[in-house]
């Protein structure tokens, strides 16, 4: 990649989108740390770097649909090139407060940085024309003819995902999906109630930020979303350990696991921590916890968050199978499998997740599940449970997965309660048991989970 010109918030989310677009194994949230710490922007400019980021990544289709009528026949776009382009036609499109001529003159200004004024005149042109375009008028590929094609590029989802969402929700489900995907998520917050209660966090933002104001979430009891304010890493009731972020869907799965005083309970893809320390605070830290996770690196950031939430009782391992094989010898009563998966249902929150995951991929994803639901199986008691959770809203990773490892191990079988959940969540319990939000009525992230009860030692193969 050539050197990035100075720094401005559009050259820096320029050095995160095409780091973005060639590094398929780091996340954007890793991408972004590593670029914005290294930068010298302020907190305003940071902000703008990320919004512009964040909206490319949403909409990129549709941005790449809108700048791309208007190109002639030609080789196919430099990167640099065409993550200017949709950072430009992202400005002139979506952001309403910055003027036409300074998102063109900034984009012509970087691809001359970069390459020569042939290039920079190139830019300029197509961008010129972008100014004289807007959301109502375009016209979206297969609008009319084909549902699949015309919602892949109006919502900026890849065409496999729209097809699989098609099947299983019919167009209007899926349309209101995708659109639910792309909207700016709200901040939401667990309190830790292992330092602080909800009214106690409550006069403490009346006192100490009466301009917030945080609003108790509709399902979970210790959830509050709150807009209006700046997050820094360095906000107090961060540093104090008082809240943790996480939505409110991703809350439900600890309360609907229903722990209990007194029980050994292992999260078998631990890091980085969010559920095993909610378990906690649900059980005051009254019970033996073992972290497990396949690298050391993502366990000491389960470690750092326990330290900070005031999480004690809690053992790290790295999964092998002597660790699995010693953990056999006393089983627990209850474990925790917060599977990999294709993170459907997390889209609005990691909008590069379109364009990280493959059909492919998706493919193995049901089978790798069920190798982990098998293995987290052997460390659960008689009497005991297995919890299984993913990010998603594909049925072939959720209930698909559940009734095929159910077929293999009649050993368990589907628990029906829905544990320490209050009245409104209940109501997101299917007749079978199935904990499940679906973005667009719960407001919330896709989650699902399923809670599974060892009935008896004996496994048929």
């Amino acid at each position: 990649m050539r050197t990035m010109p100075p720094q401005s918030a559009r050259n820096v989310a320029l050095d995160i989108l095409i780091r973005v677009e060639g590094d398929k194994e780091s996340t954007l949230s890793e991408i972004a740390s590593f670029v914005l710490n290294q930068s010298t922007l302020d907190e305003r400019d940071r902000s703008l770097a990320m919004d512009i980021v964040f909206g490319v990544l949403r909409h990129r289709l549709m941005i790449d649909h809108a700048y791309k009528q208007f190109l002639k026949a030609r080789a196919p776009l430099n990167p640099e090139i065409r993550e200017i382009l949709r950072i430009g036609t992202y400005q002139i499109l979506f952001h309403t407060r910055v003027p036409h001529h300074a998102a063109v003159n900034e984009a012509v200004k970087t691809a001359g940085q970069l390459f020569s004024r042939r290039e920079a005149g190139f830019v300029n042109a197509i961008l010129r024309r972008v100014t004289r375009c807007s959301l109502d008028e375009i016209r979206f590929p297969g609008e009319g003819k084909d549902p699949a094609q015309a919602l892949s590029s109006r919502y900026s989802f890849p065409m496999w995902m729209v097809k699989k969402l098609l099947r299983q929700y019919g167009v209007s489900k899926t349309s209101q999906f995708l659109s639910f995907s792309n909207e700016h998520p709200p901040l939401t917050l667990r309190i830790n109630t292992l330092k602080i209660t909800l009214p106690e966090f409550m006069e403490w933002m009346r006192k100490n930020q009466p301009e917030v104001e945080p609003v108790t979430c509709r399902y979970s009891r210790e959830g509050l979303s709150v807009s209006g304010l700046a997050l820094k890493a360095e906000w107090l009731p961060l540093q104090k350990g008082w809240v943790y972020i996480q939505d409110e869907a991703s809350q439900m799965v600890s309360l609907f696991a229903n722990p209990a005083p007194g029980m050994r309970i292992v999260d078998f893809c631990s890091a980085p921590g969010g559920k095993l320390t909610h378990l906690a605070a649900l059980v005051q830290n009254k019970a033996e916890f073992i972290s497990l996770d396949l690298h050391r690196e993502r366990l000491k950031k389960v470690e750092e968050n326990c330290k900070r939430l005031g999480v004690s009782n809690v053992r790290m391992e790295v999964l092998s199978r002597e660790t699995l094989q010693e953990i056999e010898k006393r089983p627990a009563d209850m474990v925790l499998t917060d599977v990999p998966c294709s993170g459907l249902g997390i889209i609005r929150r990691h909008p590069d997740l379109k364009w990280k995951k493959s059909e492919r991929m998706l493919k193995s994803m049901p089978e790798n599940q069920i190798e982990i639901l098998e293995k987290a199986s052997d460390l659960v008691r008689l009497g005991g449970f297995l919890v299984y959770s993913t990010c998603t809203v594909l049925e072939e990773e959720n209930q698909g997965v559940v009734r095929k490892f159910l077929k293999r191990y009649p050993d368990f079988e589907l628990e029906k309660e829905a544990g320490a959940l209050g009245d409104a969540a209940r109501t997101l319990i299917t007749p079978e048991g199935f904990l499940i939000t679906f973005p667009p009525e719960t407001k919330t992230d896709g989650f699902f989970a399923a809670r599974l009860k060892r009935i008896s030692v004996s496994r048929h193969f």
